[in-house]
């Protein structure tokens, strides 16, 4: 009869083992099902604590991330045969009882959940372009300027403060109501010089300042006159309200098109579509029916250590297989047996009564049963973490 096993990869630093020691002490708590640690024991700086693993000599021509990455992508071939797998990142923390039943949740001939964001927006992680730093420049390059034409800063009224928060907080409030952004848009337009916004506060659309009742500015608008549209290469937009570089890309989008032209130009495959959501690599399933996809994600992976364009990772190669065997519209896992939690997400909010997350301010939410923590690792100070502990203290 088949077992359902759960898989670990690890080698190199302290870090990434004790990391490992974290997630496989919840995994234990929650799971009834055999857990196997795959590694290579002659490069960890610290011994791995646990009673099944499999120790696998890595060519000494990889470094300690690759090496890692060699043993993720050919678990295939250092695994027992016959078996059920479900494979974990060691930064994916088990949180549910319910944790054995994503062996259910298998589709041949393999099965990942989603990444967190699309495809464009992952480009610059997998290859090396140089949009990162065009970027970071130009989004410093605006907070330079806005500071300066930032009136804002001189308010150091404590109540005129508090005010301009109350102000903002109706803003957001307004943003999440599509009916009362038309309806207030509407009113705006109609209404010059003065626009009021409720009894409390007022636009002057002359002076592009907003009011309390009794007169005092609590806040300006930052609106962008002739002369400061074009700082240093970048310029604004009046009709669509947005900033460009100077060939013409949003600066606050970063995305490019470089990981496409890279799969294209390495694999011969063409990624039909641009805004395609990628898989993530930090929790998949697979069994036998997995050793032809797994295998070509291996060799493309290994080929791509020996290429200067390509940064060692092991996402861009699985978006090359996915389309190479053509599971570009495969079913994924749900967000809650993989939930990325994202610290610097806004829209990240834990529900901890109810033992709810969302990364869309609760548009959609889940009751995560594998909670994917891939930065601010142990933050005591987040709520997200201090649920986690929680969890099985």
């Amino acid at each position: 009869m088949n077992k359902n096993i759960f898989v670990f990869v690890v080698c190199g630093a302290a870090e990434h083992i004790d990391t490992l020691h974290f997630s496989l002490k919840y995994l234990q708590h929650f799971s009834k099902n055999e857990i196997i640690i795959v590694t290579d024991s002659n490069r960890n700086e610290i011994a791995i604590n646990h009673d099944h693993i499999i120790d696998v000599k890595v060519d000494e021509k990889y470094n300690h991330h690759q090496a890692s990455i060699y043993l993720k992508t050919g678990l295939n071939k250092f695994l027992p045969k016959g078996n059920n797998y479900c494979y974990l990142d060691t930064d994916v923390i088990a949180v549910s009882e319910d944790c054995d039943h994503i062996f259910n949740e298998y589709i041949a001939p393999i099965t990942f959940a989603p990444d967190h964001c699309k495809i464009r927006n992952f480009s610059s992680y997998a290859v090396h372009c140089n949009c990162t730093e065009e970027w970071d420049k130009n989004k410093a390059i605006f907070y330079e300027h806005m500071k300066s034409i930032e009136r804002n800063r001189t308010t150091i009224d404590p109540f005129l403060l508090k005010k301009a928060d109350e102000l903002q907080l109706l803003f957001d409030q307004l943003k999440k109501s599509f009916l009362k952004k038309v309806y207030t848009a509407i009113k705006f337009a109609i209404s010059y010089p003065v626009f009021k916004l409720n009894n409390e506060f007022y636009f002057n659309r002359k002076t592009r300042t907003w009011h309390i009742a009794s007169g005092e500015i609590v806040m300006y608008d930052n609106y962008i006159e002739k002369n400061q549209e074009k700082p240093n290469g970048i310029y604004y937009n009046k009709w669509n309200q947005k900033w460009y570089d100077k060939e013409g890309n949003d600066i606050w989008q970063d995305e490019c098109d470089h990981l496409l032209l890279q799969i294209a130009e390495t694999f011969e495959i063409k990624i039909k579509n641009k805004n395609w959501q990628h898989w993530n690599g930090g929790v998949f399933l697979f069994n036998h029916e997995s050793d032809a996809f797994l295998n070509t994600w291996h060799q493309k992976t290994m080929y791509i250590f020996t290429l200067p364009n390509w940064k060692t990772r092991d996402q861009g190669t699985l978006i090359a297989t996915a389309w190479e065997f053509g599971l570009n519209n495969h079913v994924t896992l749900s967000k809650k047996w993989n939930f990325i939690a994202d610290y610097y997400k806004k829209s990240l909010k834990l529900n901890s009564n109810e033992g709810l997350i969302t990364d869309d301010d609760f548009k959609t939410s889940y009751k995560p049963i594998f909670m994917h923590v891939y930065h601010n690792w142990g933050k005591q100070d987040w709520g997200v973490w201090q649920w986690i502990e929680n969890r099985i203290s």
